[in-house]
């Protein structure tokens, strides 16, 4: 008598495994866990159509108060003289100024081949442009919402640089009093003097703490100092929000919740009740002498530093610009020529920096790019340990148009082409009235990430 068997089925093509005349089941379920906020482009208020690509605003403040020594009872206010008379005061000329801004393009492009979009049978999807599209709105969005936060200064379009909005690092950061022009151009040449902000009006000093730190120096006095200097400009006791990182937010509960050590004089004692089935460490609110600051988690910070760009070097290659075994470099471009690359010890396992086409001896090379490609990834996080207070009523976004734009590309026989566009700019009405916690990482050194 014949028997037939499932395991009889197996196929023997190149494909393994697969069985004779036995369909595939594959479920029309996508899963997609990667659903991160975007706070800043989505709680910043929509401003009006930009007019032009620059546009301009009026920033004002009041002046500083003094002390009077009173009015003799009778006197007379001389009318005839105003302009040399001390009792006459200019509450306009000398204390409004205007800021400019221009808009600055996003853009993205998809194409899905005809065989793809049109007889593809793909699971969980019935039309794969569609879902490109989809996906290419998210990344334009999580782009926006980086670049807003980056230290971009503003750029007018000359054929070799296309127009740049002033994003939010270099609106609180201005150091207009600095170089004219950033030699380190992280993003090609950075001129200083276009779009420039008032001394008037720039976030003061007192207003950014962290530079050059860890972020594990964060303290309860340093919050307390920086959200003093908020308060000292807006005069208002209210309450505030801080778009945060993720590791600045983990700092933010170890103010709380760290050990102290026993050489410590001061320390902090939690009391949990033993009968409770969880335990919550987590501090999502800093209250202080001027205010409760609401932590708001977000991973799209901009790091501050340089684009990285991971270049194939040839395996064991000896060439004039250094010689070392592996494979892979990573080009950070901090000058103008980009001729700073990191390479790694493999003895020492640490990371240095070193300038092509010297003839001193450099450490190796990553092994991988996957090697190369975590060096960065420890360069971004200096985004972690960010953080911005926010005005919202004083942040605004100007989009040219509809927010993004899609447009039909010509079809030259390969399949459906579609460019998405946007245009928006950055509106800080007044940088006086922000603050930045602006903390660094700390790299497998023990040193600070640049």
């Amino acid at each position: 008598m014949a028997s037939l068997f499932e395991r009889q089925f197996q196929n023997q093509r190149p494909l393994q495994g697969a069985r004779v005349g036995i369909r595939e089941e594959l479920s029309d379920l996508i899963a997609n866990v990667d659903a991160k906020d975007t706070p800043i482009t989505s709680m910043a208020k929509r401003g009006s159509k930009p007019g032009n690509t620059t546009f301009r605003w009026q920033v004002d403040r009041h002046p500083d108060p003094s002390i009077e020594l009173g009015v003799l009872d009778g006197a007379d206010v001389d009318p005839t003289s105003p302009a040399t008379n001390p009792a006459f005061k200019q509450y306009t000329l000398g204390y409004r100024e205007e800021v400019e801004n221009n808009i600055h393009m996003f853009r993205r492009a998809v194409h899905v081949s005809n065989l793809t979009q049109d007889i593809l049978n793909i699971a969980g999807v019935k039309d794969e442009l569609s879902r490109q599209l989809s996906k290419a709105t998210i990344d334009l969005k999580r782009s926006m919402e980086m670049t807003f936060t980056s230290d971009i200064l503003p750029a007018i379009d000359d054929g070799a640089t296309p127009y740049r909005t002033r994003c939010l690092t270099a609106w609180i950061k201005n150091d207009l009093l600095g170089a004219s022009t950033n030699v380190q151009a992280k993003y090609g040449s950075q001129n200083q003097s276009i779009r420039p902000v008032g001394e008037n009006f720039r976030t003061p000093a007192s207003s950014i703490v962290g530079t050059n730190e860890s972020v594990d120096q964060l303290g309860e006095n340093t919050v307390q100092d920086l959200m003093t200097s908020v308060y000292e400009q807006t005069g208002q006791f209210k309450n505030h929000e801080a778009v945060v990182g993720t590791a600045l937010k983990r700092q933010f509960t170890n103010l709380v919740y760290t050990k102290s050590e026993p050489s410590l004089t001061s320390r902090i004692q939690n009391n949990r009740d033993a009968n409770s089935d969880s335990i919550k460490v987590s501090v999502d609110y800093f209250e202080g002498d001027f205010g409760k600051l609401a932590l708001i988690p977000t991973q799209f910070l901009h790091a501050g530093v340089n684009p990285y760009r991971i270049e194939d070097t040839g395996a064991g290659s000896t060439g004039a610009s250094y010689t070392a075994t592996g494979r892979y470099a990573v080009y950070d471009g901090v000058t103008a020529a980009g001729n700073l690359v990191w390479l790694k010890d493999a003895t020492t396992n640490k990371y240095e920096r070193v300038a092509v086409g010297t003839a001193n001896a450099v450490p190796a090379r990553f092994a991988t790019e996957a090697e190369a490609k975590v060096y960065v990834n420890l360069h971004a996080n200096n985004a972690k340990t960010k953080g911005f207070i926010i005005p919202w009523d004083m942040l605004e976004i100007r989009y040219g148009g509809n927010i993004a734009q899609v447009r039909e590309l010509t079809e030259n026989g390969g399949g459906p082409r579609r460019m998405m566009e946007a245009m928006a700019a950055l509106v800080v009405q007044s940088p006086l009235t922000f603050g930045m916690l602006d903390y660094k990482a700390a790299n497998s050194n023990g040193g600070l990430l640049s």
